[in-house]
Parts: structure tokens; sequence; C-alpha cells
């Protein structure tokens, strides 16, 4: 795409310009619905804020930190700005550490990671209950 083609500002304040009179309105409108919150959504211009939780959500769906930046970077006119960039892998990366799972009654904490097992199963306040 060239610079003109490109539909969406990003700022380091994490908000997102989407120009919607640019092509493709329906899929980028739904991947930026996954990966930021609506602020407004006028009729050629939508705002959109990178939020903690939002990017959760993109995670839950599936979504992973490469793919987002991957495609903001091919969407947006402007270069991605570092705090942004900082803030989709910080985020990202907390997401899908630790896994509570009810079976037959009980709970058990599953974790991908054995590392990150260990330190929540050391935690002061988490030692009095019994996993």
């Amino acid at each position: 795409m060239i610079f003109i083609e490109k539909p969406i500002w990003i700022l380091s304040d994490g908000y997102l310009i989407f120009e919607t009179f640019s092509g493709f309105l329906e899929e980028i409108q739904d991947f930026l619905v996954t990966v930021s919150e609506p602020v407004i959504r006028t009729t050629l211009i939508h705002e959109y804020i990178l939020t903690p939780y939002a990017l959760y959500a993109a995670v839950t769906s599936g979504i992973d930190a490469k793919e987002i930046i991957y495609i903001l970077e091919t969407l947006s006119k402007n270069h991605l700005p570092k705090i942004a960039l900082k803030m989709i892998s910080l985020c990202t990366s907390l997401y899908r550490k630790l896994h509570l799972i009810l079976y037959k009654s009980i709970y058990y904490i599953y974790s991908p990671e054995n590392n990150f097992l260990k330190i929540v199963l050391g935690d002061k306040i988490l030692k009095k209950y019994k996993f």
C-alpha cells in the first residue's frame, strides 16, 4: 500500500485514527474493534484507543503481538510509535500465563510455563490455599 491508501494514523498515546473512506472498511474495522476500544465513530473518521483490556481480548481471540504489530504497520500511514510497540508487546506477553480450571467442583491451576507456576505458587497469600 502506498501512503495515500493506508487508512490509519497511530499516535504515541495509543489512539488510532481510522479513515473510513479508504478500502476494506469492514475488515479493518473488525480488526480494530478486536485489538482496541472504539472512542468515536463518525461517518468518515473512527477513533480507537489501545488499552490493556482490549489487547487481552485480542489475545484470547487468538491474535498474538506479532500479528497485531504487523497488521498495524501495514495499515499505518506513520511508523508505529515505540511506546505503542512496547505496550502491545508487554500487554500481550502477560496473558495466557495462568489458567484456572474447574473440574468436578475443584479448582486447579495450570500454566504452560513452569517458572511462572512456581512464582505464583510461592506467593505468600496463595500459599494458604490448597492447590
